[in-house]
């Protein structure tokens, strides 16, 4: 009866043994092989491993599919790319996913892909930021306690942040052109308007390095070149603005700018047909009784004659009343 007993452990040692073999024989094939089909199904049981299908949109079959969706809800089929920043929703559905219990895990995660969960279990929401590669992997445990595991394997882009911002009343944003290289930033016919006190915020979106060369006029030289998707903030102190250049590339790669004072407009007695300036009625810039005045306020007041603006008309330019109506409410 001992050695009946023996010889039954020995064989149910076995059984075991074999068992988590063929487990472990059929997770590294699932492993091996997901990406060749359309996921793979484990029986325990028996021991099989069969095909759920081949992929299409979606990797699996009618039984259990996964499919993924970018941010509009289009379909994103197998072997096409995550974008940087973008945000994916993948969706396992089929015939059976009421009677499974679902596991996601991201593998091969080289993209810094983030796993977030969805409104239900079978939801997720995938995204990466680095290039690389990722997996996304979910595993459906079904009532017998068979598996079955598909994934989505794609390549990963860069995400390219946008640290510059966009252009305020006190900061105006300059985009060096994608493809500029050793040429001209912008055209002397087109130069960027500023005014005394604002910061010029130069952007880089080109792939080539620049560096922003001034003799220190209207502001910093800048010290470093800047690589794509950097900035220099150039702080405008006067109005002289020769010799501005891309330091690396040279003269030829010329950058232009105008420059405007509105506190020196305020006081200067060329803008009216009687010699006069806005410190004559408004007291001092310093002190004057126009703090705050708009843009539109001066134009109106110009074009209305009202106060004796009408002296201004026809001498004075619209960027000069801005820069005046900046200078009013810094």
């Amino acid at each position: 009866m001992g050695h009946d007993q023996n010889g039954r452990a020995d064989r149910l040692n076995r059984i075991k043994k074999t068992s988590i073999t063929l487990v472990v024989a059929g997770l590294v094939t699932i492993g091996l092989f997901q990406n060749c089909d359309g996921g793979f199904h484990y029986d325990p049981n028996s021991g099989e491993l069969s095909s759920l299908g081949a992929a299409g949109a979606g990797v699996g079959s009618s039984d259990f599919k996964l499919t993924t969706f970018n941010s509009s809800g289009i379909v994103v089929s197998e072997g096409q790319s995550f974008q940087g920043g973008v945000e994916y929703k993948v969706v396992a559905s089929g015939t059976r996913i009421a009677d499974s219990v679902l596991s996601w895990s991201l593998s091969d995660n080289t993209g810094n892909c983030v796993l977030k969960s969805g409104t239900g279990p079978e939801t997720r929401f995938v995204t990466c930021d680095k290039s690389g590669r990722v997996s996304v992997q979910v595993t459906a445990i079904w009532p017998d306690g068979s598996t079955s595991v598909l994934a989505s394997a794609r390549t990963t882009s860069e995400l390219i942040r946008d640290l510059c911002g966009t252009s305020d009343g006190n900061r105006i944003v300059f985009r060096i052109p994608a493809g500029t290289g050793t040429m001209a930033w912008n055209s002397s016919s087109s130069p960027v308007l500023m005014f005394v006190g604002q910061t010029l915020r130069i952007c880089n979106d080109d792939s080539a390095n620049h560096q922003l060369h001034t003799d220190g006029q209207p502001c910093a030289h800048q010290n470093a070149a800047m690589s794509k998707g950097q900035f220099y903030d150039c702080a405008i102190a006067n109005t002289t603005v020769t010799g501005l250049y891309d330091h690396i590339s040279g003269t030829n790669a010329a950058f232009y700018i105008r420059t405007l004072d509105g506190a020196a407009l305020y006081a200067d007695t060329t803008k009216t047909s009687s010699n006069q300036s806005c410190a004559s009625c408004h007291n001092a810039f310093a002190t004057s009784s126009k703090r705050g005045s708009s843009f539109t306020s001066i134009k109106n007041a110009i074009s209305s004659n009202r106060g004796g603006m009408g002296v201004y008309s026809g001498r004075i330019t619209d960027d000069e009343i801005r820069a005046i109506a900046y200078a009013l409410n810094r």
